[in-house]
């Protein structure tokens, strides 16, 4: 025991320096960041898409005729895409669009749901779901045009 204490009293500096006065304490701050502390930024999730003159939302008729499963429509939230008998798919709902992307959702006959999430032109390519592939050609605002294809 007398060892444990003796080497616990023989931690510090032989700088003669050390007067073993308790080291100064702390000096209490804040949570306020100072007045030159830089401003965080938001960081780009992506490059600005090239600005696209606005779009006219697809009539009824229009958007009709992609129940063959090929058509090309512009929509905006709300939009109902009409099911796609040939290719099993559809009806789709529009639930969002955006910078963040398109938001679509359907649900079949059968109750299977498909949701396709943050559709954008910059995807790398179409979604599919079952026989019918969807691509995202154009955001503007809050509409967007969409291509519906038969899937290869």
């Amino acid at each position: 025991m007398l060892a444990l204490a003796a080497a616990l009293t023989g931690c510090g500096s032989d700088s003669g320096g050390d007067t073993g006065a308790p080291a100064p304490a702390a000096s209490s701050r804040s949570a306020k960041p100072s007045p030159a502390s830089p401003t965080p930024t938001k960081p780009s999730s992506s490059p600005s898409p090239t600005a696209v003159k606005p779009m006219t939302p697809s009539t009824l008729a229009e958007l009709r005729a992609c129940a063959d499963g090929s058509c090309t429509v512009v929509v905006t939230k709300g939009t109902e895409i009409p099911r796609a008998d040939g290719l099993r798919a559809g009806p789709f709902t529009v639930s969002a669009v955006g910078a963040e992307g398109v938001d679509l959702s359907s649900v079949d006959a059968s109750g299977f749901a498909s949701n396709l999430l943050g559709q954008r032109p910059d995807q790398g390519g179409p979604s599919t779901v079952n026989e019918l592939s969807i691509a995202v050609l154009a955001i503007a605002g809050d509409s967007a045009k969409l291509r519906l294809f038969p899937a290869k």
